[in-house]
């Protein structure tokens, strides 16, 4: 991306500075995704990384939930230019994205949604309402990272966001299970439990019940299909759009992990290092 010298030239550029250090401190496979991809499109890549850094990180920087959905709704005004950024550089930059790349909202107002849900899912969480809430979180994100990657037209014909979406959600949740049950959301589909005899209070109540350790297993194994699915697709999809989903690269790493914990759900969970991550994803992006 590129800008008119000036003033406001300098600002942006700074702000997308900001956003590339962001996203290489907490979304580092993201930030990977973009080194991939055409200069044209790596501070949008970052810009979007850094945007899906900020609004995940709402819940934690309010002191309850009414003032984290008023951080979001300065955010959704924010991205969809209903107010000014003001002092933000994350919103500058993913404003200045959002025109460059001509970035659906609809797709940017599901990325928000999915964050209004982590803070208040509907009862009963259902594997379908976990469904959607993936298709809003990762899937709208890789939606938008795949236009970015490839200039700015949809060339995911293929859908692959949507599995690849969903596969990235339950590796994040499970993934989050010992750290949020009993004291936030855990985004646990209830009737994965329930179809192994178990309940909700098991999460609630940290217990490693037959019926949980039973229920992860489903969702691991969930995850690893449709990590192949959204594989299957990349396949026969333009190599344009790859760089948007080199996450995937590591996710196999994740899994594993997981698997390797199943039978103690609410144990911390302990991420590959980051050199691990860069070298599994380098290979990845090789088989395509």
């Amino acid at each position: 991306m590129t800008a008119a010298a000036g003033p406001d030239a300098t600002r942006l550029s700074e702000a997308f500075r900001h956003c590339a250090a962001i996203a290489r401190e907490s979304a580092r496979d993201q930030w990977l995704g973009a080194l991939f991809a055409p200069a044209r499109s790596r501070d949008g890549l970052l810009a979007l990384a850094c945007f899906d850094h900020e609004i995940r990180q709402a819940k934690f920087r309010a002191r309850d939930a009414n003032l984290a959905a008023i951080r979001l709704a300065w955010w959704r005004e924010a991205a969809l230019g209903a107010r000014d950024a003001g002092g933000s550089p994350a919103a500058l930059a993913f404003g200045a994205t959002i025109d460059a790349f001509a970035l659906p909202p609809e797709a940017i107002e599901a990325m928000l949604d999915a964050r209004l849900t982590e803070i208040a899912p509907p009862l009963p969480f259902t594997l379908s309402e976990f469904e959607r809430y993936a298709g809003e979180s990762e899937g709208a994100r890789l939606r938008l990272a795949a236009r970015i990657a490839s200039g700015g037209p949809d060339l995911d014909a293929a859908r692959a966001h949507e599995p690849a979406g969903a596969a990235l959600a339950l590796v994040g949740m499970l993934a989050a299970l010992p750290a949020r049950a009993g004291a936030a959301p855990t985004l646990f589909p209830v009737d994965v439990v329930e179809r192994h005899g178990g309940a909700a209070g098991d999460l609630d109540g940290r217990r490693g019940a037959e019926a949980v350790v039973a229920a992860v297993a489903d969702l691991i194994a969930l995850a690893r299909d449709r990590l192949l699915e959204a594989e299957r697709r990349l396949k026969a999809s333009p190599a344009a759009i790859l760089p948007a989903f080199v996450p995937l690269g590591a996710l196999r790493l994740d899994l594993d992990r997981l698997a390797l914990n199943a039978a103690r759900p609410f144990e911390p969970f302990v991420a590959a290092s980051a050199l691990r991550r860069q070298w599994a994803i380098w290979r990845w992006t090789r088989r395509f």
